[in-house]
């Protein structure tokens, strides 16, 4: 498995973890501790996330998330380029922060979840950074033992359910920190490797349902060579048929960069095909001209502003999403047929 499988549902819980670009530190300061949490709460509150707890490393962070509404890329496309921006910005930096795609594995609910949330907690123990977990700032243990939920972070329900039991909830939580969990600690070892077993905790049967549901269609998508190319194809051909559509101008408008109504045009047509179709800034460029992975990167972000600065902006971008989303979401078999389908 070259590429770690994307599982996204409704109501998933995910262990996510994200790395500095080349071992590099993400927070110099506590300025930036604090800007992370801002931005975390900030992200959590758009789109109805929950955060059941974290830890912030000094390169490197552990969020355990719960994503209601089947969005997690959404929320971590917000989380790391609104973070990554405002770091470049406070310490004159240039580029990307992270290293490459964040890790996201799936949790199941109950018992395994708690057993991460010690996992967390206990990160900067067993880095040797502190010798208990009361004496790192920077996690959720501290909002755990001062009874501290909000509307972003939630785990006391999963806290009273998974811990039973005489004594105050705060009690039973510090007693399970000091217990040991040799089957995490395999799974751990597990997700070194590059495979499905990695990117799932949970009993078997969890395990199977979640192959057989979220990474079946997954296995037969990669065993045809041509079809991400055609599926891209198809989206990308509905988006500029949408787009031109909209705005009523011709197709050359959408590989020429120009102001005005067609440089809108544009803008639309090249940001959808990042967000819907999933493709690279490179791979955008190639489709729209051979422009650079720089220059699609700044057309993206421009439209971003323009959407975020004038709400009928948003409304075209939001209605020609929701048109174009229906190919993506089609249930359809890939292979030969498709292509035929698409000519």
């Amino acid at each position: 498995m070259s590429r770690q499988a994307r599982i996204i549902y409704e109501g998933a819980y995910y262990h996510v973890i994200n790395r500095g670009q080349a071992k590099r530190k993400i927070y110099l300061d506590k300025a930036d501790y604090k800007t992370f949490l801002n931005v975390l709460r900030n992200a959590c509150e758009v789109y109805g996330v929950r955060i059941v707890a974290y830890c912030l490393m000094g390169n490197h962070y552990h969020i355990l998330v719960h994503t209601p509404d089947a969005n997690l890329p959404d929320f971590m496309r917000q989380l790391n380029g609104v973070y990554t921006q405002i770091f470049n910005q406070r310490h004159k930096g240039d580029g990307s922060l992270f290293k490459g795609r964040y890790k996201a594995n799936v949790v199941q609910e109950g018992a395994y979840l708690l057993r991460l949330i010690r996992y967390i907690h206990l990160n900067p123990v067993k880095a040797k950074i502190v010798e208990k977990c009361a004496d790192y700032a920077y996690s959720s243990h501290d909002c755990y033992v001062k009874g501290v939920e909000n509307n972003w972070l939630r785990y006391k329900g999963l806290l009273r359910s998974q811990l039973k039991g005489k004594g105050r909830l705060l009690e039973r939580y510090e007693e399970y920190m000091k217990m040991e969990d040799a089957e995490l600690d395999e799974y751990l070892n597990v997700k070194k490797r590059k495979t499905i077993e990695a990117i799932i905790l949970g009993d078997e049967e969890f395990k199977d349902q979640i192959k057989e549901k979220y990474l079946h269609e997954k296995r037969m998508y990669g065993e045809i060579p041509q079809a991400k190319r055609i599926r891209t194809e198809i989206v990308v051909k509905k988006i500029k048929e949408e787009v031109l559509k909209i705005f009523g101008v011709d197709e050359e408008a959408l590989y020429q960069s120009v102001r005005g109504r067609e440089n809108l045009a544009r803008a639309m047509a090249i940001g959808l095909s990042r967000e819907i179709g999933g493709m690279s800034h490179k791979d955008v460029g190639d489709m729209f001209g051979g422009i650079s992975y720089k220059s699609v990167a700044k057309c993206c972000e421009r439209l971003k502003v323009r959407c975020d600065g004038d709400k009928r902006v948003r409304k075209v971008f939001d209605r020609l999403k929701v048109i174009c989303s229906q190919v993506e979401t089609l249930n359809i078999i890939v292979g030969y047929d498709l292509k035929k389908n698409f000519e």
